[in-house]
């Protein structure tokens, strides 16, 4: 059952606006309403997704790039990634800080038992196996938050683990249709965008399965998501007719995916450059895999670029190459404009990054645009 946004109390009662804030009486809507109208407006509502608990879904039309929320943690907290630092001992102190109002909430989270999952395995781990604490409360906000938690931080030396409400509520696809990312100036407040049309009514998905599990068959992707999050999935991907066809082509791109760094470990140009091409046009006709388009577009752009620099240091002379390079800026703009379109941070980021190493290693002196995102 949900609970009241101000007091915690269990209610069923919503606002009667957008149906994402739930109120037990009168008086907790009107106190809230000063921090409610900020978000009233967003573009979904919160019920009940049928075999997964709670789910959002939109109340309009949304467009690649459209933001479906924005919001800060409940509960965030920093550990040591070499391990030196007890999370559990982190979790305990953060969670002891909270209101009453704001441990209910968690509480009210899917997970809140000790058969924990987690996008940080051991994180789930320590805190659900922890003994040193037998109080049933504890239990069940560890499960919640492993869980739940999103990793921050993972670029330093402390990794930072965060609970969001709102966020925590969106179900999984192997196909979704948004994606979270961190704010350019606050990496641990935390936004959802659209990353291709939704329609009205359209249940808001995300993907739970890290970078490295991107193009895992079914089987794969359904063993992992059982190991790790104890749920079948019954995705519109995976429950698809046509999902023995769908494996075969994320396989073909696994295997184009690791062959292209053998070859150019060879310095075999070609080799990687129709490697990269095939990838491309593999996940230009699939449309579940298309929101790996703009950096599938990117290496075979740093490609083209140094058969470009082989072309006019060595007189490189292949007829397709050179067509190819003829046209690399045309796969660098198609990726400037597919990770500018969805306008998450993280997409930003991978552009400009892989721009300022391209720009460092010198291929861009081969006619590369050093043009970065802001």
């Amino acid at each position: 059952m949900a609970v009241c946004t101000v007091c915690g109390n269990p209610t069923t009662n919503k606002c009667g606006k957008c149906s994402n804030a739930w109120y037990c009486r009168t008086e907790c809507q009107r106190s809230d309403w000063k921090n409610h109208k900020k978000v009233c407006n967003y573009p979904f509502e919160i019920k009940e997704s049928e075999g997964k608990g709670l789910g959002l879904f939109a109340t309009r039309n949304l467009h690649i790039g459209d933001l479906v929320v924005c919001e800060d943690p409940i509960l965030y907290f920093e550990y040591d990634r070499t391990g030196e630092t007890l999370k559990t001992h982190k979790f305990k102190e953060a969670y002891e800080m909270l209101e009453r109002e704001k441990r209910k909430k968690i509480l009210a989270l899917a997970g809140a038992t000790l058969e924990a999952a987690s996008v940080d395995a051991s994180l789930a781990l320590e805190l659900t196996s922890d003994s040193s604490s037998d109080n049933e409360e504890w239990k069940k906000a560890m499960g919640a938050f492993s869980r739940n938690c999103i990793a921050v931080n993972w670029e330093g030396k402390k990794v930072g683990s965060g609970l969001y409400i709102t966020n925590s509520r969106i179900n999984h696809s192997c196909s979704p249709n948004t994606e979270c990312s961190y704010l350019k100036d606050k990496r641990t407040s935390k936004e959802v965008r659209a990353i291709r049309n939704i329609k009205k009514g359209e249940e808001l998905l995300g993907d739970y399965m890290t970078d490295g599990e991107s193009f895992l068959i079914t089987s794969q992707r359904r063993k992992q998501l059982m190991q790790t999050w104890k749920f079948h999935c019954e995705c519109s991907l995976c429950s698809s007719d046509h999902a023995q066809e769908n494996d075969a082509l994320r396989e073909r791109v696994k295997k184009l995916y690791d062959v292209i760094p053998i070859f150019q470990a060879r310095e075999d140009i070609q080799g990687a450059a129709n490697a990269a091409l095939e990838r491309c046009n593999i996940i230009e006709k699939c449309d579940d895999m298309k929101r790996y388009l703009p950096g599938a577009y990117l290496e075979l752009y740093n490609i083209l670029l140094v058969a470009a620099m082989q072309k006019s240091y060595f007189g490189f002379d292949d007829a397709l190459i050179a067509s190819l390079v003829e046209r690399r800026e045309d796969y660098r703009e198609k990726a400037y404009e597919l990770f500018k379109r969805t306008k998450l941070m993280t997409r930003k980021d991978y552009y400009n990054k892989m721009m300022r190493q391209l720009a460092m290693l010198g291929y861009l002196a081969a006619g590369g645009s050093n043009k970065l995102m802001s």
